[in-house]
């Protein structure tokens, strides 16, 4: 996804303490902030896949990249039209509107579950219509441009 200078660059935040190596705990995190979004699932079965350690330096997450690039890189392919039917499935009156509700429902409950901070978060700024709606496809294009 991004160079490997500024794959350093992000290593180098999330090596808080300057050991040349995170946590398998961070794992996730990085290869989101470096342009992948892998499930939580995923991310747990590709740190097994490299044993059973604690720590990961740059070089051995650069090798877990490389050796799962396909898995990697199709985790960067959703296209809006995938998550407009998804979204569709709560409009009943296909009004290309979902309430505040129904999208918390969503997000907590179904699928790769967010917390309800991180559901908030995504919230904040979001155009709710006067009868408590939000547009999901104007949702989605804003998440997926993030």
């Amino acid at each position: 996804m991004s160079s490997s200078s500024n794959n350093k660059d992000i290593f180098t935040l999330f090596d808080k303490k300057a050991q040349g190596s995170i946590g398998r705990d961070l794992v996730g995190d990085y290869l989101r902030a470096i342009g992948y979004n892998p499930t939580n699932k995923q991310v747990q079965d590709l740190v097994e896949s490299q044993g059973n350690g604690e720590q990961f330096t740059l070089e051995q997450l650069e090798k877990l990249i490389t050796d799962n690039q396909q898995l990697l890189d199709a985790t960067t392919q959703g296209r809006l039209e995938d998550f407009v039917k998804a979204f569709q499935v709560f409009d009943k009156e296909n009004t290309g509107k979902v309430t505040v509700g129904d999208l918390k429902y969503m997000l907590t409950g179904l699928g790769e579950k967010l917390s309800d901070d991180e559901v908030e978060e995504l919230l904040k700024g979001v155009e709710v219509d006067s009868e408590g709606g939000i547009d999901y496809r104007k949702f989605i294009e804003d998440i997926l441009r993030q």
